[in-house]
């Protein structure tokens, strides 16, 4: 209350006082009684404040009367006692700090020296913005890697695709042989199947075949009619049978060795298709994405070396360690960025205070003008043997910044809820005489009546006297001025 309200409630008192003084007074001049009758009145004077006397003895001198309108320009508000709900609490100090689960260490995927730095201490960042660019020889030999396995694998997917050509051709050739056609009738059917030197062998041995079995059919023939020498006969035998075991042996040979080449040609393409992976697996290990891979092929060469720094998630840059020329590792965070639309309450809780203390309880956090509100989301198990605290944890909404790391405050936990019976305002509540007392108005009286207090808390407390009847009027607010004037009173009294 400002000094211009005490200055008027003062003045409230104050004429509060006069006129109950003017009552009293007799009134001016005299209708000219005897001594006899003066000392009559004297007497009944005398005897009417020994009647007085009698009514403070019966009520005692602790009562205040004051009508509606006293009672009003002093701002003393009077309410039925009822009942409500009182919430415990206790006062812990805490520190307000990052939301680590938030924070985002940024460290470099290969070592080099740093080209050019994009972002600052204090920045705001999104996910993938570009913080800062690094010269790597270490990115720059994986690059290489990566391009000359893509150039094995193109090379023998081409193989692969020949083998299958000339396997699919050479299954079609056997095919029309086994047929046993005429050479001229072989040429004009082969025509078009491309299987390499194959081909030639499997022609000309087949040619060779089918002519040594004419020659041995003619001789065979004239010698059989006395036109031919057995000499004759017996070499064209052996060259048939020559050409016929030459043939065979090239086509079983062919007939293998084709299909071979081809698992050959497909394995070889395949185990080009793993490296070709690992390599890419490489680049993405040394902090490149998909598109970045994809772009490598096309890149020009100055940029085998460049490796951008991104953001890995969205929030404001609090550290930042590297300047263009430094070397920079891979064991070392060059940035810190923390989303610091969340904070953490860490909670110094009081070993005695430990058992309280419940994931899920109410907390409430002002700093002056600032307020917030959360509830219990971590406790930690362990006291700390320095502090012999535990820590205890509230997620706040700091969307408005309005809270900074770093900055130490008082939060109240609520540790119980309970509805009572009887409920007053702490400041209905008096210490008179030693005792601590409720002022309760009966018609025009009011009077303290000492009482015992069971829960409370910084607003409310809970009255214990099962005498104070529920709706019996209460002084609830400016309850000292009561108070006051039974002071007043009570000097009066005795002077």
């Amino acid at each position: 209350m400002n000094i211009q309200r005490y200055i008027f409630l003062a003045m409230v008192f104050i004429g509060m006082n006069l006129v109950a003084g003017c009552n009293k007074s007799s009134p001016d001049g005299h209708d000219g009684h005897d001594n006899h009758n003066d000392h009559a009145g004297h007497q009944e004077q005398s005897n009417q404040g020994q009647g007085d006397h009698d009514g403070h003895d019966e009520h005692g001198d602790d009562v205040v009367r004051l009508s509606p309108a006293q009672l009003e320009a002093s701002g003393v508000i009077i309410e039925p006692l009822g009942g409500g709900e009182i919430a415990s609490h206790i006062d812990l100090p805490a520190e307000i700090g990052l939301n680590q689960d938030s924070v985002l260490h940024v460290t470099p995927r290969v070592w080099g020296i740093v080209s050019q730095v994009n972002r600052y201490l204090g920045d705001e960042v999104n996910e993938g913005d570009l913080l800062a660019v690094i010269e790597s020889p270490e990115l720059g030999e994986a690059k290489i890697e990566f391009l000359g396995q893509i150039q094995s694998k193109n090379n023998l997917d081409v193989e692969f695709a020949r083998q299958e050509t000339i396997s699919k051709n050479t299954e079609a050739l056997l095919a029309i042989l086994r047929q046993e056609p005429t050479p001229s009738e072989l040429r004009k059917q082969a025509d078009g199947l491309r299987i390499g030197m194959n081909k030639g062998r499997l022609l000309s041995a087949y040619t060779q075949m089918k002519t040594g079995s004419v020659n041995y059919a003619r001789e065979k023939e004239l010698n059989t009619k006395g036109l031919s020498t057995e000499a004759d006969f017996l070499l064209s035998q052996e060259l048939f049978y020559s050409a016929q075991a030459e043939y065979m042996s090239v086509f079983e040979d062919i007939e293998f060795s084709y299909q071979l080449a081809l698992q050959e040609a497909k394995q070889e393409a395949k185990i080009a298709a793993s490296s070709v992976d690992n390599a890419k697996r490489k680049l993405y290990l040394l902090g490149l994405t998909k598109d970045d891979v994809e772009r490598v092929e096309n890149e020009p060469n100055e940029n085998i070396v460049r490796y951008e720094l991104v953001a890995p998630g969205s929030g404001q840059i609090i550290t930042k360690h590297l300047t263009p020329g430094e070397r920079v590792g891979t064991d070392v965070p060059v940035y810190t960025i923390s989303d610091l639309n969340s904070v953490w309450l860490n909670i110094s809780v009081y070993s005695q205070y430990a058992s309280l203390i419940k994931q899920g309880q109410p907390v409430t956090v002002i700093a002056g003008d600032r307020i917030a509100t959360g509830v219990v989301e971590y406790i930690g198990a362990v006291i700390t043997e320095s502090s012999r605290t535990a820590n205890a944890r509230v997620v706040l909404n700091n969307q408005n910044r309005a809270w900074r790391p770093g900055e130490f405050v008082t939060v109240q936990i609520q540790t119980e809820k309970a509805n009572v019976q009887r409920v007053v305002p702490i400041d209905a509540i008096q210490s008179f005489e030693g005792h601590d007392v409720v002022f309760v108005q009966h018609d025009d009286e009011i009077m303290p009546v000492q009482i015992e207090i069971g829960r409370r808390n910084d607003d409310y407390a809970e009255l214990l006297n099962s005498d104070i009847a529920i709706g019996s009027n209460i002084v609830v607010k400016n309850s000292f001025l009561i108070k006051a004037e039974l002071g007043k009173s009570a000097a009066g009294h005795d002077h």
